[in-house]
């Protein structure tokens, strides 16, 4: 638990590093003195920039799947259900893991290996929506409309107010229960 807790400050402090100097501008030694520690500590948990990034990822990835499986387990089989997750996932992304995927993002330009599992999750996710023929085409553009939209945004594209995400947020969810149970 402890060491659990221990990656999660790194995590955070790497968010931060992110943040303030940019993705390209990422050291373990600036990672280590934001969260308090020695970089040798640092190395315990995370031996390497790469295991860093991993961890990241990893930790995105996680919560991502956790929140998709967790909520209307019961309704697994339900397309709209399922979208309406993935929108709220996409809509509701929290500050610091925005802050995460903006680095990684970079990071991925240098090393493309990184963002592997991220392509199997979004692969895997892809074929899920597509497993009903009759909607697999609509399900899957609001899929791509909310994910374009988020990253977008995370790339600073495009800032659309708080009424504009609302609205938009409003319409795709009414999209995908016009889909109904699938």
């Amino acid at each position: 638990m402890k060491s659990e807790i221990t990656r999660t400050r790194i995590r955070v402090a790497a968010a931060t590093v992110i943040e303030r100097d940019g993705a390209g501008h990422l050291t373990l030694a600036k990672v280590a003195s934001e969260a308090g520690m020695s970089k040798g500590g640092l190395l315990y948990h995370y031996p390497s920039k790469h295991a860093l990034l991993e961890g990241l990822l990893d930790h995105l990835l996680k919560n991502r799947s956790e929140l998709l499986n967790e909520q209307g387990s019961e309704d697994s089989s339900n397309l709209a259900s399922l979208l309406n997750r993935l929108i709220d996932a996409d809509f509701d992304l929290p500050e610091d893991e925005q802050i995460m995927a903006q680095g990684l993002i970079a990071a991925s330009a240098e090393n493309a290996e990184l963002i592997g599992p991220a392509k199997r999750h979004v692969e895997a996710l892809f074929a899920r929506l597509g497993a009903s023929k009759a909607a697999a085409a609509p399900a899957r553009t609001i899929f791509l409309a909310s994910q374009g939209l988020q990253f977008l945004e995370l790339l600073g594209l495009l800032s659309l107010n708080t009424a504009e995400r609302r609205k938009i947020r409003r319409h795709l969810k009414t999209m995908a229960q016009e889909l109904g149970p699938c």
